[in-house]
């Protein structure tokens, strides 16, 4: 913690200077870490040419060796900022949330194996659905609660299969899922911020958030042209969740194409829309990224 506080320090009074306060995240605010982090090792792995491979090195006006450690610091941060902020507007995430994500991702990732397996089924449009729903999710206790009732809903219809599909599948994480929910949510009901506190540390979030993103963009960029000719080098560094986003829109965007398609010279009938595990409200909880509102 003490680390993480030098680098709020270093970093929020430039960040101040820029003038921005929007939340800039395109993708939630995990996975902007995760990616944030990524770019900086991308640096230091190609900084020196190697053999035929260009190195970083090479533009170094541009894209100094410092770069790397500057945006490792920009994310502590980060991270810094992001916890006074949920310390002040939702404090039960700064207690339960790193669990609940955890118990999220392990029943996420259990029903994808499962379901895997090229045979349509209602519960695959289920999984689908719940996904796409929380595919902005940010850090609120709301959004995490809504997102553990609802795979720990489909879990349980799925239970039995779950287990054949994996020995060590613990099934008792489904009913910790509900317990996890019920206690963020009541949680949340109880928690009343300060309105001018939040809108205060929320900017400051946004601000360094704003400094990480750039720096992100700028290695991005110049990846992309030292490495013109090692797409593949590229690759590693570029977002692997916009690139999930897009193919599962042109899967959805195919699938309703060959729905519309006419079968014998009659319209194709309107599937039945299967419903979520678990009733989910009329719009997401929680705005792109982890903006808390």
């Amino acid at each position: 913690m003490a680390k993480q506080g030098k680098d709020y320090d270093r970093w929020v009074k430039a960040a101040a200077e820029t003038g921005r306060t929007d939340n800039p995240l395109k993708v939630p605010y995990d996975v902007a870490v995760r990616e944030a982090v990524a770019a900086a090792a991308f640096v230091e792995k190609y900084w020196e040419p190697d053999g035929e491979r260009p190195g970083l090195k090479r533009v170094k006006s541009r894209l100094p060796a410092s770069a790397s450690e500057e945006l490792l610091s920009i994310i502590r941060a980060v991270q810094e900022a992001q916890t006074r902020l949920l310390l002040i507007v939702d404090p039960a995430v700064t207690d339960v949330g790193e669990r609940a994500r955890f118990v999220v991702d392990e029943l996420e990732s259990a029903l994808e194996f499962l379901l895997d397996d090229d045979v349509d089924e209602p519960a695959d449009a289920q999984l689908a659905r719940i996904k796409e729903f929380h595919a902005q999710d940010g850090q609120r206790s709301i959004a995490l609660s809504q997102a553990l009732r609802d795979y720990a809903g489909l879990a349980e219809t799925l239970k039995d299969r779950l287990v054949e599909a994996d020995e060590e599948f613990d099934v008792r994480l489904i009913a910790e899922a509900r317990k996890l929910a019920e206690d963020l949510q009541r949680r949340a009901l109880g928690t009343a911020p300060e309105a001018g506190a939040s809108a205060a540390a929320a900017t400051i979030r946004n601000q360094v958030l704003h400094l990480m993103v750039d720096r992100v963009a700028a290695i991005r960029k110049t990846a992309a042209h030292v490495f013109r000719r090692h797409p593949e080098i590229v690759r590693e560094v570029t977002s692997a969740y916009e690139r999930r986003r897009r193919v599962a829109a042109r899967r959805e965007k195919a699938r309703k194409a060959a729905e519309a398609r006419p079968v014998d010279g009659k319209p194709a009938a309107a599937p039945a829309t299967p419903s979520p595990a678990t009733p989910s409200p009329a719009t997401p909880s929680t705005s792109s990224g982890a903006q808390p509102s």
